[in-house]
């Protein structure tokens, strides 16, 4: 059994729609529903703008179907998918996604 297969936790991941001619973005597409790992990565706190806690987490798949503005839901809150995932490409065992997300 592979953390990478039968994760713990699930994500609801709605990839960022298409990019229309005038910048704006077209509709999300379909939610799929992945299982994963997710783990902290990292938690700053700004106590010069207030009450600001930026925390990222780490998502680890087999595949994830996410990419920059995809919107992520984890743990009943949205989340947003930080830059580009990486795409781990080894063996057929090894190979897998991560991406960072943050709190919407």
């Amino acid at each position: 059994m592979s953390l990478l297969d039968d994760g713990p936790d699930t994500v609801t991941v709605h990839p960022a729609g298409p990019v229309h001619p005038d910048g704006t973005r077209g509709p999300e597409g379909p939610p799929l529903t992945v299982r994963c790992r997710v783990q902290p990565s990292t938690s700053e706190e700004a106590a010069q703008l207030g009450y600001v806690d930026v925390t990222v987490y780490r998502v680890l798949a087999r595949e994830l179907p996410a990419g920059p503005w995809s919107r992520v839901v984890w743990q009943d809150r949205d989340w947003t998918v930080v830059g580009e995932p990486k795409r781990h490409r080894g063996s057929a065992r090894t190979r897998h996604d991560t991406a960072l997300i943050r709190r919407r």
